[in-house]
């Protein structure tokens, strides 16, 4: 059976190492993940640095209202939204008719919001109840405060900031920002039969935390 994993996490987490260590076939990161068997495909759209022009004649079939989207803001694009879903879509269908076993899907807070597109309905809608697709999510997070400060001040985001006060306030929020996040993330797979799987993300490596393993 094929699986399709979405990959959460706050910033600085190391959801695109995670990506990149599977895809790449790092043997350490294989291993952990029980994949060393498996071909691994990945969601050219939802990595910054992989997109390409294949998804502009794509038909977006989806079936939500696009007037419910709320307006272009400082965080929001419409347009982008509106690519990185058909584009997601149309990356699950390509994976679907291809020889690969697992898709791995990097996903965003906007993802989960339904008046910035519901990609996440729109996706759990048209897929979820195929018996030949298995679903599953991870959430990676750092659960010591001290090191997930320390990646966030290596951004390049971070060190264009320039008010001390904010990017101080910004680092105080960490462990409440990453609860808040994972807590959204499960609460949008809650209807649905997924498997919801948190990840500790080590510096170089990975340790699946099973007790915490959630069937929602």
């Amino acid at each position: 059976m094929k699986k399709i994993i979405w990959i959460f996490g706050e910033s600085a987490t190391g959801k695109l190492t995670l990506i990149n260590n599977l895809y790449n076939n790092n043997p350490d990161t294989l291993n952990t993940f029980k994949m060393n068997d498996k071909k691994i495909s990945v969601s050219e759209i939802t990595l910054e640095d992989r997109t390409s022009d294949k998804y502009n004649d794509v038909v977006d079939n989806n079936n939500y209202d696009d007037s419910l989207m709320e307006e272009d803001n400082l965080y929001f694009s419409k347009e982008k939204a509106l690519l990185r879903r058909k584009g997601i879509m149309y990356d699950t269908e390509e994976f679907i008719n291809s020889d690969s076993d697992i898709l791995l899907i990097k996903g965003q807070v906007n993802d989960m919001n339904i008046r910035r597109g519901n990609t996440i309905g729109n996706f759990l809608n048209k897929f979820m109840n195929r018996d030949d697709i298995e679903i599953e999510v991870y959430i990676l997070q750092v659960t010591d405060d001290n090191e997930l400060r320390r990646r966030i001040e290596t951004k390049p985001w971070f060190k264009e900031m320039t008010n001390e006060e904010e990017k101080e306030r910004l680092l105080s929020e960490i462990p409440l920002k990453q609860e808040k996040h994972r807590n959204d993330v499960i609460n949008v797979f809650s209807n649905y039969n997924v498997k919801v799987i948190l990840v500790e993300s080590l510096n170089n490596s990975y340790k699946l935390e099973e007790n915490k393993e959630k069937h929602i």
